[in-house]
């Protein structure tokens, strides 16, 4: 067994230098700089500790090796992890990635960020995701052709917040009341709970709601981020909610009471989003999203009787009061009708809230013929 284990050892070394050898210098876009740093960082700390547990195999007995198998998998994970998620955005650096990457440091700047931004890599099978350990965003290879699902890229930006705000100062409000609103959905449903056990009915209803309850860990980071979004945006994002889940939901009222559901239901981010908007003072945009979400959402049916315990109103009201409130304090760049109106503002923000407007009033044919010359037009500007 400790001939195997070195054997496993050596090859994870191996690995992780090979893996070093492809991050190639000069980097084609500066903008990765920052991945380029923590990927070699991560892999040459991996490096130094298999070396160290090389040395240990050769003082231990075969019976004694539990702890040195244990730390192997560690490093071997890291590496990975590396490997899947850090490295193609340097090696790949194509000029679709490039162009996401600048885009992200200029929003980074707009919005202000406490925090270095971002890598991005144009990789991603599943529409948008993050993948925290190596700060890399994964969007579709096309995306940047196009402008209606870009406010995405905030979400993202929510999860590096969320992220940070332990240890970057300038978020405590945001963790702050990040806590109260956690602290709200568990009042919430211990108050439920309490009272359904009171009640006469069926016996699975408080399992029920206590499985309910272990969800909202997953979903509450889902909705800071939704309300980050559109926050930083503005309606853009909620725009974007809107046509996607019409692209890609089953089901607007999904709720798994037997599998783990890291998503919250498409009904009750597009609900939070209405709430936010509001909060914000975009009334009017909040009643054209919720009018004509209303009537796409009949496509869909109705909700199981469950459902009725997942997204209580006056939870994801207060949710909504507590998250913007935390990020106004926390000194982001909050967005305005001042900033989305304002003509000689050339921020991305605004050229995203006008590609939806522009695409509510135009043809088809004219709406793709306007985005691939503002797209054209942002190239360039970055660049």
């Amino acid at each position: 067994m400790k001939d195997y284990l070195e054997s496993l050892v050596v090859e994870q070394i191996n690995r992780a230098l090979a893996l070093k050898k492809l991050i190639h210098y000069p980097l084609e876009y500066s903008e990765l700089s920052g991945l380029a740093e923590r990927c070699t960082e991560i892999l040459d700390s991996q490096v130094l500790m298999l070396k160290e547990l090389q040395k240990e195999l050769h003082n231990r007995e075969e019976n004694d090796l539990r702890d040195i198998f244990r730390e192997m998998r560690v490093c071997a994970r890291y590496i990975s992890s590396v490997e899947y998620f850090g490295i193609p955005a340097l090696y790949h650096q194509t000029p679709e990635g490039g162009f996401l990457n600048k885009l992200v440091f200029r929003i980074h700047q707009e919005i202000d960020l406490p925090f270095n931004p971002p890598s991005v890599c144009c990789t991603a099978t599943e529409h948008y995701f993050s993948h925290l350990f190596t700060n890399v965003i994964f969007a579709p290879l096309s995306e940047s052709e196009f402008l209606l699902h870009l406010p995405d890229l905030y979400h993202e930006l929510g999860h590096c917040v969320l992220v940070n705000m332990e240890s970057v100062l300038r978020l405590e409000a945001v963790r702050d009341n990040y806590c109260l609103a956690f602290s709200k959905v568990t009042d919430h449903y211990n108050r439920l709970l309490k009272s359904k056990r009171r009640e006469i009915g069926p016996p699975e209803i408080p399992m029920i709601v206590e499985w309910i309850h272990s969800q909202w860990k997953s979903w509450i980071n889902e909705f800071f981020c939704d309300l980050f979004a559109l926050c930083t945006v503005g309606p853009a994002y909620a725009w974007s909610h809107l046509h996607l889940t019409i692209k890609r939901s089953d089901d607007i009222h999904e709720l798994s009471i037997l599998q783990k559901q890291t998503h919250p239901s498409d009904e009750s981010r597009m609900r939070i989003l209405i709430h936010g908007l509001r909060n914000l003072g975009f009334d009017k945009e909040a009643e054209k999203i919720s009018s004509r979400w209303s009537k796409l959402a009949a496509y869909w049916g109705t909700p199981p009787t469950e459902y009725q315990y997942a997204y209580p109103e006056s939870l994801l009201s207060d949710i909504t009061k507590l998250t913007l409130d935390g990020l106004r304090q926390s000194a982001f760049s909050i967005v305005s009708h001042e900033i989305l109106t304002d003509t000689n503002n050339n921020e991305i923000r605004a050229m995203l809230n006008e590609a939806w407007q522009v695409f509510w009033r135009s043809k088809p044919e004219d709406f793709r013929s306007w985005e691939e010359k503002r797209v054209t037009t942002l190239r360039t500007t970055l660049r």
